[in-house]
């Protein structure tokens, strides 16, 4: 068969894309428009691969800008509904969002190998539209929960529409972008992430106390809130099937096991570059579990108890203080994207973990959040935070395999989810037991760890041009017979 070759792993044959950018290995319909030639369509400054049009690119970052707000407002709004709601005391808040976090990662961890093991079998878009169909269905029912064990339940519904998404958010961008564009495709991915935070921060997040001032009571306001999200959720996943590119990134002559699939994303892992690129996702995913969850807690706390705001005011207030870290990371984004192209990848994670290993530790001399320390410690982490997702994105999509590229990003999204659980379940237990800054200081260290391992094997991972591994496939030095 002209122009690809077949290989064999764990007894199945599978029919791979040459390594020819031309014939970039998405499997294409009639619907599309194929971009064979020596030019690429472009998207602004975005090479495209063959057969993404303008509109695939444009549905992607509608999703980019969607996910985040959403993902955001479900950890934000979550103090808010366990006071309101649930009437959970504040002296055991941190314990439940820790439980809640937890929860979510081990669903994450369930789900994210599954999910980007699908996607290279039956395509992205699917994933994408049913993770948000999921999503929308778990924001629904939260708001009506009567009880802390049927909000954990809800938060799980809603974790397996996010792990579904966070998977899709990496794999998509990957196949739609030239490698040698990618980290500015990901630096507009952070940049419409900034965009979809900052919505949520200044408008979905003071919605509660707007609707009071129309009259309904608290609960009736959160509520409210609650269903015009899923609402925006569900109307993103059709959105989605409409926009988003049919097709399989790489076509299979037999069916291969998932479960082959999955051993393909560890067994990737030998890989010096995807292996860095795990660790950094250890690290770079708990942005907005630390961000959006325990920052939130503390300034809403802070707000109620020692400034005597009502539960929707410090909501909003906390919503402002992390508009600024999102704020900052909207305008640092595009630019971490361009650092990233012109530096090699690796060097663009190792700068990002030591900004977020910087910041995090810092909010140790943080007492008020709302004082300038507190603003300016927030700014700095928003720059780390956004500087690791993006690099760490850029580095797993230009190191893994285009033929298992599905498989070793969901062992990504896999990484990032047991970093995350580790995190939560220490993290509600210092946040109670030592301080509200025992989240950050931790993932800190961690990021420090993760630095540290960085510097060790930067030697080993592959530094070619960026555009020479579009299709990287044997550039490891993993002996072709022992892949």
């Amino acid at each position: 068969m002209a122009g690809r070759h077949s290989a064999t792993r764990g007894g199945a044959t599978r029919v791979r894309e040459s390594p020819d950018p031309r014939t970039a290995a998405i499997t294409t319909t009639t619907a599309d428009v194929l971009a064979v030639n020596d030019e690429p369509l472009r998207y602004g400054p975005l090479r495209l691969a063959a057969g993404v049009t303008r509109w695939n690119m444009s549905s992607y970052y509608w999703l980019a800008v969607t996910s985040i707000m959403i993902f955001t407002y479900i950890a934000a709004a979550q103090t808010a509904l366990l006071t309101t709601v649930l009437g959970v005391p504040k002296n055991e808040q941190g314990g439940v969002v820790g439980v809640t976090g937890l929860i979510g990662e081990v669903v994450l961890i369930a789900v994210v190998g599954l999910a980007g093991a699908w996607s290279d079998r039956l395509g992205r878009r699917p994933i994408a539209v049913m993770g948000y169909a999921i999503m929308g269905g778990g924001v629904l029912i939260t708001p009506f929960v009567g009880s802390v064990i049927s909000f954990y339940a809800a938060r799980a519904v809603i974790a397996v529409g996010v792990a579904m998404v966070t998977v899709m958010i990496t794999a998509i961008v990957s196949d739609y972008v030239r490698n040698e564009t990618r980290g500015k495709a990901n630096g507009f991915l952070g940049l419409c992430n900034g965009i979809g935070a900052l919505i949520t921060f200044f408008v979905l997040l003071k919605l509660p106390n707007m609707f009071e001032g129309l009259g309904l009571d608290d609960t009736a306001s959160l509520r409210a809130t609650y269903l015009l999200v899923a609402a925006i959720a569900l109307a993103t996943a059709v959105l989605l099937q409409l926009g988003l590119r049919r097709g399989r990134v790489s076509e299979h002559s037999e069916h291969v096991p998932i479960s082959t699939l999955i051993k393909e994303g560890v067994r990737e892992g030998r890989r010096p570059g995807v292996a860095f690129s795990y660790v950094s996702a250890f690290v770079a995913r708990a942005d907005l579990a630390l961000v959006g969850s325990f920052l939130t807690l503390w300034a809403q706390q802070y707000g109620t108890d020692e400034l005597g705001l009502s539960e929707a005011a410090a909501l909003a207030r906390a919503g402002a203080l992390l508009g600024i870290a999102n704020g900052v990371a909207l305008i640092a984004a595009p630019a971490i994207g361009i650092i990233a192209d012109k530096l090699s990848r690796t060097d663009a994670v190792l700068i990002s973990l030591a900004t977020a290993a910087i910041g995090y530790t810092a909010t140790i001399f943080i007492s008020n959040p709302f004082s300038p320390l507190g603003y300016a410690i927030a700014a700095l982490i928003g720059v780390g935070q956004v500087s690791a997702v993006i690099s760490s994105q850029v580095l797993v999509a230009e190191q893994a395999p285009v033929a298992t590229r599905g498989s070793v990003i969901g062992m990504f999204a896999l990484s990032g989810g047991i970093g995350i659980m580790i995190a939560f379940a220490l993290g509600g237990t210092l946040y109670d037991a030592w301080r509200p800054a025992g989240p950050f200081v931790f993932f800190g260290i961690l990021a420090a760890i993760a630095f540290v391992y960085g510097l060790t094997i930067r030697s080993k991972i592959p530094n070619q041009p960026h555009e020479a591994m579009d299709h990287l496939d044997d550039v490891s030095g993993i002996p072709a017979g022992a892949q």
